[in-house]
């Protein structure tokens, strides 16, 4: 096992030296065939759980392998799970592959309602305040506490809107928040016909990613004011005056959903209203994003 993680880690860095840090072929962002509870010097642990209603599942490393106490959660993808964090092979794997070679070992955990979820507080889905309440005190207690770490956040894609919710809707619970290729779009679940044909003008979005993204958003959110009161452009300007999260927000120039032009406009807010934050558009299409350059934000340059 440690000869195998070496040989990996050792073309993980032949690769970067290559300049494939910013390549995003589907086969590099699938969930690799790998032990699911063994990762480098980190185990994972695996399970499910069901609290105050709510069914969840959850991966997190053994607290024992840990040499720091900052706790980084992970959300993933649109039909990820649970395991994306350490199976997805040259995507959020190789970011922890670079804290191993860099000797930085936070507690992570990574939780699952399915694969497809959002992070939201209405009628239907009053997902928001069962996470922050109960979910993430279960799952510290599990890691043993923060212990006077710091909490991060990194989402990738719906994962990436996730993140930029509960952090925006609870001030001062997380200090570092990355964005991979998140979900951030300019046009509302409820947008007309003639601004979603101009959306897809605008951005060159493929009809059919739109049209998935409407029919999720839709089926999520009750009415316009529902998305009005969780859309995270909305929220960072928002914000209240006090401490402010860090953003790191990396996303493919050519994004099928057209999200790089939510990106950039969350980015325009973050400015706007005294955010620190780092905005890393990267060539390539969706899911594509800045692999070390997330590692070495989390971590600190």
């Amino acid at each position: 096992m440690k000869r195998l993680t070496l040989a990996f880690l050792l073309l993980c860095v032949s690769l970067w030296a290559q300049g494939y840090d910013d390549v995003s072929d589907d086969y590099m962002l699938a969930e690799a065939d790998v032990p699911e509870t063994e990762f480098g010097r980190g185990r994972f642990i695996c399970d499910s759980e069901e609290l105050q209603g709510v069914r969840f599942k959850y991966c997190y490393r053994d607290p024992d392998s840990a040499n720091n106490n900052d706790i980084v959660y992970f959300f993933h993808g649109l039909n990820g799970s649970e395991k994306t964090w350490h199976r997805q092979f040259l995507g959020t794997r190789t970011i922890q592959d670079w804290w191993e070679l860099r000797g930085y070992r936070p507690r992570i955990v990574s939780v699952s309602f399915g694969p497809q979820w959002l992070l939201v507080n209405n009628k239907r889905y009053p997902l928001l305040p069962a996470f922050t309440r109960v979910i993430m005190p279960y799952m510290e207690k599990k890691v043993g506490g923060l212990k006077g770490g710091q909490r991060h956040i990194i989402g990738q894609s719906m994962g990436g809107f996730n993140a930029a919710e509960i952090s925006l809707k609870n001030p001062g619970m997380f200090s570092k928040v990355a964005l991979l290729c998140p979900a951030l779009a300019t046009i509302s679940p409820f947008a007309s016909d003639r601004e979603i044909d101009a959306y897809i003008q605008r951005t060159g979005a493929l009809r059919c990613q739109v049209e998935k993204m409407q029919r999720i958003s839709q089926s999520v959110f009750v009415d316009k004011k529902d998305w009005d009161d969780h859309d995270p452009l909305k929220l960072i300007k928002r914000y209240p005056k006090g401490k402010k999260p860090r953003f790191y927000v990396s996303i493919g120039r050519n994004d099928g959903y057209g999200f790089q032009e939510g990106s950039a406009a969350f980015i325009k807010g973050a400015q706007a209203f005294s955010f620190l934050f780092s905005w890393v558009p990267v060539p390539g299409p969706h899911c594509n994003f800045k692999r070390i350059g997330t590692a070495n934000f989390i971590m600190g340059d």
